[in-house]
């Protein structure tokens, strides 16, 4: 029990982890780990009703997909693309990410995967074999896209995602959404959860046409 104790403890430390992707455009608090994993938790439960998927096995992939932040912090496609002209002007992020050659960016999400999976191996390794396993193969099939259930889990992943920069661009009119549609559009392609996109993109264009009156 000692180390599971431990365990519990230590993934509570995603409630304080901000993901980072919102702060890069000038943003003081975005949503946490925590925050994003709880909502998306629910997401998967409520849209995979009609699915002929293992609603046990899509919620366990939503829940392990970020426990290893606890100790890599938030990683974003972003990281390491800053200079000085971007400090100026954060939005040209996305269009600098959007531009870099596919081997550089293989490059980065091996990387990324590398530090990422190297951090779960540290915050499991105190459990028992077979919840070490069962974790880290939960999480590996997220990655690799291995299932039916990890592939619409990860869909699910850019639409939450979308949902943060809508509800951001609902206090700041200025904010903008284009980076995590193009995030989004890449992505998704399960009829349910591109209506699911249609309707944010509907209450998105009400507020620019308020904005614009």
């Amino acid at each position: 029990m000692k180390h599971l104790f431990q365990f519990l403890r230590t993934i509570g430390e995603l409630k304080d982890i901000q993901r980072k992707g919102i702060l890069f455009y000038g943003v003081k608090q975005a949503d946490s780990a925590a925050d994003h994993t709880f909502r998306l938790a629910l997401m998967v439960w409520i849209l995979s009703q009609k699915k002929q998927l293992n609603l046990a096995r899509a919620l366990k992939l939503a829940l392990v997909h970020d426990l290893c932040k606890v100790y890599t912090g938030d990683i974003t496609p972003y990281d390491g693309l800053f200079s000085k002209q971007i400090k100026k002007n954060p939005y040209e992020l996305a269009w600098r990410w959007r531009r870099l050659p596919l081997s550089a960016k293989q490059k980065r999400f091996k990387e990324k995967f590398q530090k990422e999976q190297k951090a779960l191996h540290r915050l499991v390794s105190g459990l028992s074999q077979p919840l070490q396993k069962d974790i880290m193969d939960t999480w590996l099939d997220y990655q690799r896209f291995g299932s039916p259930e990890a592939r619409f889990v990860s869909q699910l992943d850019r639409i939450e995602n979308l949902l943060e920069a809508f509800e951001t661009f609902e206090k700041d009119k200025k904010f903008p959404t284009q980076p995590w549609w193009e995030h989004a559009d890449e992505a998704v392609h399960d009829k349910e959860l591109l209506g699911l996109m249609e309707e944010i993109s509907r209450e998105e264009l009400k507020i620019s046409k308020k904005k614009s009156r």
